[in-house]
């Protein structure tokens, strides 16, 4: 299994790659065309949690095989980190065992890498003095990543936040409307060889594989974007709009 130091130097290189994390969410949406209750589960735990409504059916088997089609496409995979599986109990364990079924390489490293580089320095280290980089994620963090890290050049795309953290949005959702501009967004967002950053949910695990496609360094850091504007939601403190500026940019 692949260290945050191992990443660090992955990432350093700047070759495209394409880095992609798995947790509980994910499963669940890989394991919703087994049955009803499968289904079920997979629209109150993970649809209406993150987008905020019920998805028709056919959305939710694009979802499902987009997700599929990330997983085989990637170069690494983040799965809960075997050392510790035999702490985590027969919920973590069993997502190793869903996710691996899916992936075509053999390079994996801890799902929880993007936050330990966070609280080590490592994502600092790869991001100070890039004179561009693109993210795709729910928080406006342009003018932090500016100011931290020195980039003149930040190219975003805002999605629409996930629905259990975020109040009063209205606009677009997630899926299918910005879904579907996202490829053509990319050909113009300027991939090639610099940082591409995704914080995009269960639907968004793809863009790592279209920003590599397009000489993008792209890594999948989840909600270490929501820490670096400032919000909680995840660990126990996560909660509807609630502000942690421990790591904020």
């Amino acid at each position: 299994m692949l260290s945050a130091a191992d990443i660090l130097n992955i990432l350093q290189v700047g070759r495209p790659v394409s880095i992609i994390r798995a947790g509980d969410g994910e499963q669940i949406v890989l394991n919703s065309g087994n049955g009803l209750g499968e289904y079920r589960t997979c629209i109150d735990n993970v649809m209406k949690r993150q987008m905020g409504y019920e998805p028709t059916m056919g959305d939710v088997d694009n979802i499902r095989n987009n997700l599929k089609t990330a997983y085989m496409g990637a170069d690494i995979v983040g799965l809960p980190a075997q050392k510790n599986l035999d702490n985590l109990g027969k919920h973590w364990q069993s997502v190793e065992a869903t996710v691996k079924q899916y992936c075509s390489t053999n390079k994996f490293t801890s799902t929880d890498v993007a936050y330990d580089m966070l609280y080590n320095g490592m994502l600092d280290q790869w991001l100070t003095g890039k004179k561009t980089i693109v993210y795709i994620g729910c928080r406006d963090i342009d003018e932090g990543l500016r100011s931290r890290y020195g980039t003149k050049t930040v190219n975003s795309f805002i999605i629409a936040p996930e629905a259990k953290f975020t109040s009063g949005y209205e606009g677009e959702r997630h899926y299918p409307e910005m879904f579907n501009k996202m490829e053509w967004w990319l050909n113009a967002a300027k991939c090639e060889g610099n940082p591409c950053l995704v914080g995009a949910g269960v639907i968004g695990k793809i863009y790592c594989n279209w920003m590599r496609d397009r000489g993008g360094v792209a890594f999948d850091i989840g909600a270490v974007m929501d820490l670096w504007a400032g919000f909680s939601t995840r660990g126990p403190n996560r909660g509807l709009d609630v502000k942690d500026e421990t790591y904020k940019l």
